[in-house]
């Protein structure tokens, strides 16, 4: 038991080094780990008994005072950590909610709050499209190939896509809106 109330000792003296004076460190030495007694200290230091205790008690104090330090220190290091893992659950959950691909496939067009022109819904009823998910089969280098799909209906239907976001549904849509209609 003795031994490891000398290694604990040791171990907060070594701790408390770069705040103790070379004659605190030393006082503390030779009474806590050499096991000194007051009277042989301050006969090597040539001061009074008293003088060694008061000594002794600023020096405890000191020490006291880095070990809470270094507790507090521990206890802010455990906040950071427990923020850092909050942080990214809570950005883990936003990133899934943004990355959700779940777009409701079956969503009418008509349910969208997008402004189709006439002539977008008249396209949409010529192929039969009534649905997102029925729109996102179409490849889009096939668009250019119905009649009526021109540079107009295009741009709207960029717009529509954008507007409700789900470029990820279309292959190549981020090349496919810069090429011309031919």
């Amino acid at each position: 038991m003795k031994d490891v109330i000398t290694r604990t000792n040791r171990f907060y003296i070594e701790m408390s080094r770069k705040v103790l004076s070379e004659k605190e460190y030393d006082v503390l030495q030779k009474l806590l780990i050499e096991k000194m007694t007051l009277q042989e200290v301050s006969a090597i230091y040539g001061v009074t008994g008293e003088n060694v205790r008061q000594i002794y008690e600023r020096t405890y104090k000191k020490v006291k005072s880095v070990t809470q330090l270094l507790a507090e220190i521990d206890d802010y290091k455990h906040k950071l950590e427990q923020l850092k893992y909050d942080f990214k659950c809570e950005t883990q959950q936003i990133k899934k909610r943004k990355n959700k691909t779940e777009t409701d496939l079956y969503k009418t067009l008509y349910a969208s709050h997008f402004p189709f022109s006439k002539r977008m819904y008249s396209m949409f009823e010529v192929l039969d499209i009534h649905t997102i998910g029925q729109l996102c089969e179409i490849p889009l280098t096939d668009f250019h190939r119905f009649r009526g799909f021109k540079e107009q209906c295009k741009k709207e239907l960029i717009a529509f896509i954008e507007f409700e976001n789900i470029e990820h549904l279309f292959e190549g849509f981020s090349v496919w809106k810069t090429l011309p209609i031919e």
